[in-house]
């Protein structure tokens, strides 16, 4: 039986897990960007949903022949564009940061990911109480955005002062980087709101309620693992770093690829869980949820790990005050919810 409440605390774990899994990146020296993500991408996009999904759904070649040919297309399209997006965020977040990089992805990710389903689906709620409460709701989610974004330049000033820079390549490369991420990431959500030929193909030959997604995911994640393979294979070429799979005492990297596949796909299913339980809006009150609580784990990550280091006193009053927005928002989330 869904239950709202129960969908928002999903979605706030989903939140959480997907926040810190970017983690990983800055333990794997002197593995580049493209091992790790290569490692991360076959288990995560790939070896992890075909395994769920065959495991949970029966008949799966039926489900894919049943369901409209059309839908499924559409979704295997938005999982590829969203695998663009995940290409571009480990490139803007190695330039500007977790917390920083996150926070402007994310930004434009929730506005973009929230109101096309909306617009779409339901449309009748767009001049109601709960329409007006989302709305209110994702612009304080893109006023702690910009906050954090000031919080996150004073910081790169104070670093480049003290002579303690952690960052690789220029604010305002990865600032570009990270906005056309967060269009294209947006697509994530657009397979979940507009998949539902495909899970009730699912059902249809004998798959559990909460395991039909699955099948939704597996579609999305394959078109996804196509952009991530091809870069991360022409980097791999272009950079000569096969190697390093080889080198001594990099073992443990494998173990950190394999944490930052597991917490990213229970990320997934918490949400894909948690939104359905929400209702009809589910993808219109989770997304931005999703998003908001994303930002706060990985900002409060981005602390412990030391991004913040050499950082004044001011600039880290700017980052909590950021935070606090971001946690009214998600509380007017929560309100919205109810309605």
């Amino acid at each position: 039986m869904p239950d709202a409440g129960v969908g928002f605390l999903l979605v706030v774990l989903a939140g959480i897990a997907t926040g810190v899994y970017f983690v990983g990146l800055k333990y794997v020296e002197p593995w580049k960007w493209e091992n790790i993500w290569l490692v991360y991408a076959v288990l995560a996009l790939l070896v992890m949903p075909i395994t769920l999904t065959f495991a949970t759904v029966p008949h799966l070649p039926e489900v894919l022949t049943s369901a409209p040919s059309g839908n499924v297309w559409w979704v295997l399209l938005y999982g590829l564009g969203w695998g663009i997006g995940s290409v571009l965020s480990g490139l803007g977040v190695a330039r500007m940061g977790l917390a920083i990089g996150v926070s402007v992805l994310i930004g434009i990710d929730a506005v973009v990911g929230t109101f096309v389903p909306m617009l779409i689906n339901t449309p009748q709620i767009t001049f109601e109480k709960k329409g007006s409460m989302v709305f209110i709701a994702v612009v304080t989610l893109l006023v702690g955005v910009v906050i954090v974004g000031v919080a996150g330049k004073k910081r790169e000033r104070d670093q480049a002062s003290s002579k303690k820079p952690i960052q690789q390549g220029g604010f305002a490369a990865g600032l570009a980087i990270c906005i056309f991420s967060g269009i294209f990431s947006a697509m994530m959500n657009f397979a979940f709101a507009f998949s539902q030929p495909i899970s009730q193909a699912a059902m249809n030959v004998g798959a559990k309620a909460s395991s039909a997604l699955n099948a939704v995911w597996l579609i999305t994640l394959a078109g996804g693992f196509i952009p991530n393979l091809a870069y991360t294979a022409f980097l791999l070429n272009h950079n000569r770093t096969w190697g390093n799979y080889l080198l001594p005492k990099t073992r443990p990297f494998w173990l950190i690829g394999l944490g930052m596949a597991i917490l990213w796909f229970v990320g997934l299913i918490f949400y894909g869980w948690g939104a359905t339980d929400m209702g009809s809006i589910g993808a219109v009150i989770g997304w931005p949820l999703f998003m908001a609580v994303l930002i706060l784990a990985s900002t409060v990550t981005g602390f412990v790990t030391g991004e913040w280091k050499g950082a004044s006193t001011r600039t880290k009053e700017w980052m909590g005050a950021g935070l606090l927005v971001l946690i009214i928002a998600s509380a007017l989330l929560g309100i919205a919810n109810r309605f």
